[in-house]
Parts: structure tokens; sequence; C-alpha cells
């Protein structure tokens, strides 16, 4: 420093000289700054890592999910229930009274298979009478689909029995037109009827 005057001085430092001053006074200050942008990179780095493992391992299982046989068969027949579901809701809008009845007995029957995990074995449809075996996922969720027939069929007398066998829980319905205006719902809430094969 000199002094070039009153009140005036002049800074005789090279610059060079100045940043090194700078930077031996801000040194710990710079160095926290530079540490916390590296730790900030790293993690931003190992979270874009990870979620791309993330991402490849999620594709690597639904490749995996699409080349199993069992999930190829119940998406293909998801697939023809949605198209026969389709064509039937098709027909009620096309066709008279008459034919709609079957058809919307179906779409009901269907609805309620999806909607509660069932498993259709047998399904007829014939001269006003219905009989269905199916298979569920628990005895609640087989006298679910039966009670919610039971309210949807409207005019058909249905009852149905459930049957459990080493964990495997099976189902028959069996429903008519209703006569002389009598309900023949039976009571599902009674126990249901449970054995081991021998």
């Amino acid at each position: 420093m000199d002094w070039a005057g009153k009140d005036r001085c002049i800074n005789l430092m090279p610059r060079s000289l100045r940043w090194h001053s700078l930077w031996h006074t801000y040194r710990y200050l710079l160095y926290g700054i530079s540490l916390i942008y590296i730790i900030v990179g790293l993690v931003t780095i190992y979270s874009c890592w990870s979620s791309y493992r993330s991402y490849e391992n999620r594709k690597i299982d639904f490749v995996r999910l699409q080349a199993n046989a069992q999930y190829q068969e119940i998406h293909q027949q998801y697939g023809e229930l949605m198209e026969i579901r389709n064509k039937i809701i098709k027909n009620k809008i096309l066709k008279n009274q008459t034919d709609i009845l079957p058809n919307t007995m179906v779409v009901y029957i269907l609805d309620a298979a999806m909607s509660e995990h069932i498993s259709l074995q047998h399904l007829s449809i014939k001269d006003g009478r219905i009989s269905i075996d199916g298979i569920g996922t628990s005895d609640e969720m087989c006298r679910k689909f039966i009670s919610i027939l039971q309210q949807k069929l409207l005019g058909m007398e249905c009852h149905g029995t459930v049957k459990a066998d080493k964990g495997v829980y099976t189902f028959h319905m069996d429903g008519s037109k209703r006569e002389h205006n009598v309900s023949g719902q039976e009571n599902i809430s009674e126990p249901s009827v449970v054995g081991d094969a021998h």
C-alpha cells in the first residue's frame, strides 16, 4: 500500500497476490461449498442410478411375466371375455327383449366373475334355466358371487352351494324362472360344506 495524496492510497500488491490473499482468507468456506456440491452430485448420481436399476428390474420382470404361459392364457381369456361382452352389449341394443334376456344374464355373470376373481368352469343357460360351476379364491368370494347373481338376475330363483377341498373353493349354482312370485333364494349365510378328499 502507498499513499498518493490526501486520503488516497494505492494498492501496490500484484493481482496474483491479491487472489492468493483472498483464497487464503476464504479457503475453508470454499472447501465447504465444494464439498457440499460434491455430496449433492454424488447423491444425485446415486439416485439416478438407483432409479434406472429399479426400472430395469421392473422391465425384466414384466418381460418375464409376458413370457409366462399362465399370464398369456389369462390375458387371452380376458380378451375373449371382453369381446363376448362387447358383442352382447351391442346385440342388446339391436335385438328385441326376447333375445336380450339370456345375453343380459351372461353379461351379469361375466362382470360378477371378473370383479370377484371367479374362474368359471361351466356355464349353461337353456330353456329358462341356468347352471354355473366355478372356482373362487375364498369361501367368502364364492358366496358373494352367488349373492350378486341372486340380486341381479331378477325373475330367477337361484340357489347355490360352496365346497372347500384342500384349500380349493368350488361352488355350484342353479337357477330357474320364478313362479307364482315365490322367492326361492337360499340363505347363503349358512355354513359351507367343507370336506377333504380321501
